[in-house]
């Protein structure tokens, strides 16, 4: 009997561990912003081993983008809309950069694993903060790099897919809030994957969560950014299973070290 059990959990927990590729991650359930509100987040578009990558970003200098490193990673350029509501429309807050070239990504990035899944891209010029529509966010201080988040409530928002079998991805700002997890909640359903340098949302709250086109999307808490949107289940975004960002602040130095 105790072996019988054992093998369940054991499956279980093998199906919870599978990590999604670099273009798996879509808000699930999640509500159209009211446009303009969140004016940090910000649009990615790449191609890597000949495919188009959808990526979400955050804007934390006027010259240079937070994202994903797996949403750079072998890519030649990438193509950024900040200001946008409708990608699908050519709205007056646009404002667009093609082909992208100057990249920062960790050293240590493991796209096998995603761990040090973080980036920066570097513009050559800064980007019109006017009309609200094109805003900064703030990361964690020094101050912060003490805290988990746990219990907190966190908002994340992107352009991705609605749900597991939809072939299409959002035209609209999509966000969701979200609670996130204790390390220990995270970790062990991904059978120890997960680590201290990675901050988790619950996949339960309302079937609620991050899934193909969110990867790099920014997960705030109180008007500061305190995650990066990392990865998810391989078996899908409404099966329970957390979802995986970046901790940045476990990155405060990296950080540091690399912002004009």
């Amino acid at each position: 009997m105790y072996s019988n059990c054992f093998i369940v959990v054991f499956v279980i927990l093998t199906i919870l561990s599978r990590i999604h590729s670099y273009s798996r991650l879509e808000i699930v359930n999640g509500d159209e912003v009211v446009p303009h509100s969140l004016p940090y987040v910000v649009f990615l578009e790449s191609v890597i081993n000949g495919k188009t990558v959808r990526c979400g970003g955050s804007l934390i200098r006027q010259d240079q983008i937070l994202t994903a490193a797996s949403c750079l990673y072998e890519a030649k350029n990438v193509s950024i809309i900040l200001g946008a509501h409708n990608i699908e429309e050519n709205e007056a807050t646009q404002f667009k950069i093609d082909g992208a070239t100057n990249f920062t990504i960790h050293g240590n990035y493991t796209p096998d694993t995603h761990a040090n899944d973080i980036a920066l891209i570097n513009l050559d010029a800064n980007v019109p903060l006017a009309n609200g529509s094109i805003a900064l966010i703030s990361t964690p201080s020094l101050e912060d790099i003490v805290k988990t988040y746990a219990d907190d409530l966190g908002l994340v928002a992107g352009w991705g897919k609605t749900n597991d079998t939809d072939p299409t991805y959002s035209p609209v700002l999509r966000k969701i809030e979200i609670t996130i997890i204790p390390f220990l909640s995270c970790t062990i359903p991904y059978l120890f994957k997960v680590t201290e340098s990675q901050i988790c949302t619950t996949g339960t709250q309302n079937s609620k969560n991050i899934c193909l086109g969110d990867s790099g999307s920014p997960l705030v808490v109180n008007g500061t950014q305190v995650g990066v949107a990392s990865y998810g289940s391989d078996f899908g975004c409404s099966v329970g299973a957390p979802g995986v960002y970046t901790r940045l602040t476990s990155y405060y130095f990296w950080l540091t070290a690399n912002l004009h």
